[in-house]
């Protein structure tokens, strides 16, 4: 499983200190308080904070744009009219 973790905005040895303390997935992040980041990662709870609210951000643009693709009417391009045709035009032998 590759880890998410690289698309969080923050500085890049924070990204390596949370995947060294086990942290491989955003959802990772989500699934613990700021004291347990605050811990596992060995940063004080003002930067667990921030941790956790970047985190928090990228899911929310993530949910967003999951739902703005699915009510795009491009995702409806891709599916082909209906044939109006004849029963004439039809003459099957």
């Amino acid at each position: 499983m590759e880890s998410d973790i690289q698309i969080l905005e923050l500085a890049s040895g924070i990204k390596d200190a949370l995947i060294n303390a086990g942290f491989c997935t955003i959802k990772s992040i989500l699934n613990c308080t700021t004291s347990d980041i605050s811990s596992k990662v060995g940063v004080d709870l003002y930067v667990a904070q921030i941790i956790f609210e970047e985190a928090r951000r990228v899911i929310r643009e993530m949910t967003r744009a999951s739902a703005a693709l699915d009510a795009s009417p491009a995702v409806s391009a891709f599916t082909p009219p209906v044939a109006d045709v004849d029963m004439e035009e039809m003459n099957i032998a």
